[in-house]
């Protein structure tokens, strides 16, 4: 591309320094052996030739699976008046909401965002959206340490994986992580982890439900966690929180959520939405942007982002957060959904999502077991009778995508998840799809 200043030269020597003789065999080690395609071979060919060839490349990728896969990722039905709102030229060419000149559409579009994820953790602060939920989560942490000036974080073994990962990238090397188990109900394990709160821990993160899809008890964990004297952060479900307890009712110092569940398509795996809220007495260590309402000099309405001196563009080192900007466009999106759902959509939402996984577990077919004695809401772990790696490659060959695999709980375990797009007939053909496996 033209405006790439690196030559052939560069790039082949950032190749050599990380040991790969060409582009596409770091791209295949990047992507992992029978998941990635090269480049096609694509000879001299008219326009309109060119089309039909891609068309029919992009035929090969399987587009008529039901997605019964989850781990973090959902596949949820976006109503159309979002994507309507969300291309308007208005929204999607805006001045990066980075700059303090930012529209005042914009400004409010994101300040209405932060209302609505504000009342939905049931939480008095919000900023206008992060990266995505694990680095909501991550930038939680790094949170807590500046607030309590301690810097040890105990994380539960039934945390997402990939959350982990990402945590792990951000702490700094003088960290302490110290980890907490489960019980047979999948929910954690209270006693041992108050036995791990000593006067070093900034924080505890609770992710409720789970990386299991457990719902982890907050109203006995919270008060627990907090007579001790470290934070609580709370990593939950913004659709999930309208009929399980959200965090704000515990008293959780710092939420954080993946909003994709909020009407945004799973994207081959993004951009998504980080979710942060807090307590006004917070708001001064919340990292990101935050937009506040005012009044001009005659008195009218406006919108501006506060606290500025925040931003890593001002204060470099000492900012609060490395992330200056948001997500806009999806924090838009997930304000429209909301917005046009109202409180007793989502409700409505959930309740059915709760009844579709309670459904399903009580219909599970002989050989087939519920991993844990707990409430699931949205997702469930099962152990299968064959592994689980298996059982995914037969239920992609009948039409259903399963999974993650939970390799930590053994071979034969894997998740199911649900969603607002599923139907009873769905649901029911991939029961019997199991007992036929």
């Amino acid at each position: 591309m033209r405006y790439l200043s690196l030559g052939e030269r560069d790039r082949a020597e950032m190749l050599r320094a990380l040991g790969f003789s060409s582009q596409e065999e770091l791209m295949r080690e990047a992507v992992g052996g029978e998941a990635f395609m090269p480049t096609p071979n694509i000879p001299r060919m008219s326009e309109s030739e060119l089309y039909a060839h891609i068309l029919h490349i992009a035929s090969l990728n399987r587009w008529d699976l039901k997605v019964f896969a989850g781990g973090g990722a959902y596949d949820v039905h976006t109503p159309s008046v979002v994507n309507h709102v969300l291309l308007r030229s208005e929204f999607y060419t805006a001045y990066t909401p980075y700059q303090p000149e930012v529209s005042q559409g914009t400004l409010q579009a994101m300040y209405e965002f932060q209302s609505l994820m504000a009342e939905i953790a049931g939480m008095e602060v919000s900023n206008s959206s992060m990266y995505d939920g694990a680095t909501a989560l991550a930038e939680a942490v790094l949170m807590a340490f500046r607030l309590k000036k301690r810097y040890k974080v105990i994380l539960p073994r039934s945390l997402n994986p990939l959350y982990r990962m990402v945590v792990d990238t951000y702490l700094p090397d003088f960290a302490e992580v110290d980890e907490v188990g489960f019980t047979p109900s999948g929910e954690i394990d209270l006693p041992e982890l108050l036995s791990k709160i000593d006067d070093d821990t900034a924080a505890v993160v609770v992710q409720s439900p789970n990386h299991f899809g457990v719902v982890e008890n907050l109203r006995t964990l919270g008060p627990a966690v907090k007579e001790r004297g470290t934070l609580l952060l709370v990593h939950y479900d913004p659709i999930g929180a309208s009929v399980l307890v959200p965090p704000g009712e515990v008293r959780a110092d710092i939420a954080t959520a993946e909003g994709q569940v909020l009407g945004l398509p799973l994207g081959f795996g993004g951009p998504y939405l980080g979710i942060m809220t807090s307590w006004k007495r917070y708001i001064r260590q919340m990292p990101g942007r935050i937009v506040a309402e005012t009044t001009d000099v005659d008195g009218r309405r406006g919108f501006v982002t506060t606290l500025q001196t925040r931003e890593q563009h001002i204060r470099r080192a000492k900012a609060t957060s490395n992330i200056c900007t948001n997500n806009q466009l999806m924090a838009l999106a997930a304000a429209v959904y909301t917005a046009l759902l109202g409180r007793e959509g989502i409700k409505k939402n959930a309740l059915t999502t709760l009844a579709k996984t309670v459904y399903f577990t009580k219909n599970l077919p002989k050989g087939y077991e519920v991993a844990f004695s707990g409430l699931s809401f949205r997702e469930v772990a099962v152990k299968g009778p064959i592994p689980s790696d298996t059982l995914i490659d037969a239920l992609i060959d009948r039409g259903f995508l399963v999974g993650p695999s939970l390799p930590d709980l053994g071979e034969n375990h894997l998740l199911f998840a649900f969603t607002d797009k599923h139907t009873r007939e769905d649901i029911d053909g991939l029961l019997q799809a199991l007992r036929e496996i």
